[in-house]
């Protein structure tokens, strides 16, 4: 009986297009290919996107997929004749890997300011007060999540002329090494770029691409393949993190930040800073003291593409 209520189940979610019960709801994705890595066996395209659904067909090692959507660990995609599943941990994804953004051009005295947004509105108003009021344009680096609690705030920072990229929909680390959890799949790695960037254009009609910034700088060259891939070409790092976020005072910040820039080559030129709009962080109020201080020294600020630009 209980197997036939299974059935039954099943036919009716397929009947009204709604999938497998216990699939999440699918994102889509364009232009994305991968290679099945099974040296040793076949990958499996299955019914649902779940280890329990139903075998449709044996993909051989190293047969090139379309891909057309992620669903937690599994991408959709067809293959003889027949649409379905694959576990995308046994799959490459196709591209050019993404570079790495450090620092930009050393031969101006330009800096950029970068506020990731990923916890709680905190100062997001203030910082954007302090910005349109000095006339500088910075970048925001913002969760799907975070976009989604505060609207009103993702079209005020696109209105205002600030370049926002990709920090992934809810702040997951794409490799592990920051959380102690197992790396992210190819798969989940691809629903949390397109989740959020679905999001934000939404509210801004731009996109995030080519812009993404690794949730806690988490990178290897996996991920590099994977973002690529995505089409999200420039990793945004950083070369200085404010450590506000750690609960140092608005005075240490500002000296953590101007004397690193004083140290360094080229007097800092093109350094690309990191600060955080949340509660937690003292970076709204020492804005104001590291803006002054660079201003005094010739500098000029702006958005990771005018900072990074030969």
């Amino acid at each position: 009986m209980a197997v036939l209520m299974g059935v039954l189940v099943a036919l009716l979610w397929g009947f009204l297009g709604l999938g497998h019960p216990s699939q999440a709801a699918a994102v889509g994705v364009a232009n994305l290919t991968a290679k099945t890595r099974t040296p040793y066996s076949t990958l499996n395209l299955r019914s649902c996107a779940s280890t329990s659904c139903t075998v449709l067909r044996s993909v051989p090692h190293g047969t090139l997929l379309t891909l057309t959507a992620a669903s937690g660990d599994w991408f959709k995609t067809s293959y003889r004749g027949a649409t379905g599943w694959v576990h995308s941990r046994y799959t490459v994804l196709q591209g050019t890997p993404s570079k790495t953004l450090r620092r930009g051009n050393t031969s101006r005295k330009m800096v950029a300011y970068t506020f990731d947004a990923g916890s709680d509105l905190g100062n997001t108003g203030k910082i954007l007060d302090f910005l349109k009021n000095r006339n500088i344009k910075a970048g925001f680096g913002l969760t799907g999540t975070w976009a989604a609690a505060h609207p009103t705030y993702v079209k005020r920072i696109f209105g205002e002329g600030h370049l926002i990229f990709d920090h992934t929909w809810d702040h997951k680390s794409f490799t592990g090494f920051s959380t102690g959890k197992a790396a992210l799949t190819p798969a989940r790695r691809t629903e949390e770029l397109i989740r959020a960037n679905n999001k934000i254009r939404g509210l801004t009609g731009h996109t995030t691409r080519p812009y993404f910034r690794p949730p806690y700088g988490d990178y290897n060259s996996g991920v590099l393949r994977d973002a690529g891939a995505n089409r999200f070409s420039r990793t945004t790092l950083w070369t200085l993190d404010s450590w506000g976020w750690k609960g140092l005072t608005a005075a240490q910040i500002c000296d953590r930040v101007v004397d690193s820039m004083s140290a360094a080559s080229n007097g800092g030129n093109g350094y690309i800073l990191l600060f955080h709009v949340g509660s937690q962080s003292r970076d709204a109020n020492a804005l104001p003291c590291i803006t002054d201080t660079l201003k005094k020294r010739g500098f000029k600020f702006g958005t990771i593409p005018q900072v990074t630009a030969p």
